[in-house]
């Protein structure tokens, strides 16, 4: 069955039905082949002979190539397939630490909405420590997150719980009390007089034509201080701040001291040719503004009409006043001037400009030094604020109406302003954001007429005109200097200890 040729080479003779076969060449090697499908009748058989078929040398090495390059790629193609599995736990295991140690949010959550978006969609930096990270450590991690929350209240609510109570203050928009005039007692409509003054003990004092009356507060009884009769009339009157005196200027330039105790005339004063329409107290010195653009210093002790006398307004003086340390006094006029005066020197130190009408509306700050305020009249309608050190207008509003009176409150940094056309109202300012905290109405014409009370928590205006009524607020809350404050606590210590 075997035959022989060249060098004892063997080869497996191949039956007559077989379609493929190998002879062995000639070589020193011997090869095995693949086995081969024999076709026999309708059947498909298998034999000894067509099980193992001889194959050249050449074909084994590019058979075992192939073998060997098909399994580097089934080990490459595998080692890929762990490299992405194990990226994939990587990544899965990023995603489960994150959400444990940073809770999703919902959408509307406040800090959600602040938080970078690239800082969530970036997993890759969530642990590793060696990259910087661009994120807001306000938003991202907080000791006040609900993680590590000790209570079942949020840090907001918590904050709101220990935060000390706000007082709610309300300001009554109408008048407590409101003194109405008949035809006979009037309030005349005159930017230039100053006739209505609060003193310290609680009286009020109205100059009405040629007379001045005096007006409890506490009792509403009126009495009669004075009639100078024709042809005087009352242009102005201040009190002064530590006794019962009454200063009392005239349309005809006089100035007069009166005792409110005694019901009698202490002094008279001359000087000025034309109306007192305003009138300052500091200390002893009586300071006297007139329509002959003069300031006159008066003092009691002195037998001399005055002893200092100020010039330099090109028309009518209609506002004065001392600030709290009674060294410097703002003066302003009808020829939209504003001047600053040291002590008696009767030189002015300080021309401030920027308004455009007649200066009535002046006050000095309780609360700093060398702050002023003042106020422009109807072509103007503005309040500005001064540093009085160097000049400069720290701050202008515009009031949108004809500023009338100013008036800094004592106990907190408010003021108070009176305004005539087109408004005739009173406002409240917070300073310095000047934000309105309340507008008082019910004025009918120009609220010419203002004063504070003693304790600082009313304030009286006035109309004249139709209005021809004073009206009573109460606008401020003085703090109660004896009042203990309490720390008030739901849980009591004391009660628990035994």
């Amino acid at each position: 069955m075997y035959q022989q040729e060249n060098k004892s080479i063997f080869t497996f003779p191949r039956s007559s039905s077989s379609s493929q076969g190998s002879v062995l060449n000639a070589s020193n090697d011997i090869s095995f082949g693949h086995a081969v499908n024999s076709q026999q009748g309708n059947g498909i058989g298998h034999s000894y002979r067509d099980r193992f078929i001889p194959v050249r040398s050449e074909d084994m090495i590019s058979e075992f190539q192939r073998r060997s390059a098909s399994t580097k790629q089934q080990n490459r193609k595998r080692k890929l397939s762990e490299a992405d599995n194990d990226q994939e736990s990587d990544r899965l295991r990023k995603i489960i630490v994150q959400r444990i140690m940073f809770p999703t949010r919902s959408i509307n959550d406040e800090i959600t909405k602040n938080i970078d978006a690239s800082s969530v969609s970036s997993t890759d930096n969530i642990l590793n420590f060696q990259k910087s990270f661009n994120r807001r450590p306000g938003f991202i991690d907080t000791p006040y997150r609900e993680t590590y929350a000790t209570t079942p209240f949020s840090h907001d609510i918590e904050k709101l719980m220990v935060a000390p109570q706000k007082s709610n203050r309300k300001i009554n928009p109408q008048p407590y009390q409101m003194l109405a005039f008949c035809n006979d007692l009037t309030l005349k409509d005159d930017f230039y007089l100053n006739i209505v003054d609060w003193s310290s003990f609680d009286t009020l004092s109205l100059g009405l034509d040629c007379s001045v009356y005096l007006w409890n507060t506490g009792t509403s009884k009126m009495t009669k201080l004075c009639d100078l009769g024709f042809p005087y009339t009352i242009s102005s009157v201040k009190w002064f701040p530590q006794n019962f005196q009454l200063a009392v200027g005239t349309t005809e330039g006089k100035v007069q001291i009166w005792d409110a105790q005694k019901l009698m005339k202490v002094r008279d004063f001359d000087g000025h040719r034309s109306r007192v329409g305003t009138l300052e107290w500091n200390k002893n010195i009586l300071s006297t503004g007139s329509g002959d653009r003069i300031i006159y210093h008066r003092d009691q002790r002195s037998p001399d009409d005055y002893i200092q006398a100020f010039t330099g307004h090109k028309s009518e003086v209609c506002g004065l006043k001392w600030n709290l340390e009674g060294d410097q006094l703002a003066s302003g006029g009808n020829a939209n001037e504003l001047f600053l005066w040291e002590g008696m020197n009767p030189t002015s130190v300080r021309k401030l400009e920027g308004h455009k009408a007649a200066i009535r509306a002046i006050s000095w700050s309780p609360h700093a030094r060398n702050l002023l305020a003042s106020g422009g009249g109807h072509l103007d309608r503005q309040i500005r604020f001064w540093n009085t050190v160097d000049g400069r207008t720290l701050a202008c509003y515009n009031a949108k109406s004809q500023v009338c009176n100013l008036q800094w409150s004592s106990t907190v940094n408010e003021i108070v302003s009176t305004h005539g056309w087109w408004k005739n109202d009173v406002m409240i300012w917070k300073y310095p954001s000047m934000q309105k905290i309340a507008t008082l109405k019910g004025h009918t014409y120009r609220v010419l007429y203002f004063s504070i009370s003693p304790n600082g928590e009313d304030i009286v205006t006035g109309a004249g005109g139709d209005d021809n009524t004073l009206r009573f607020w109460k606008i401020f809350n003085t703090p109660s200097k004896n009042k203990k404050t309490e720390n008030k606590c739901s849980w009591k210590l004391d009660g628990l200890i035994r």
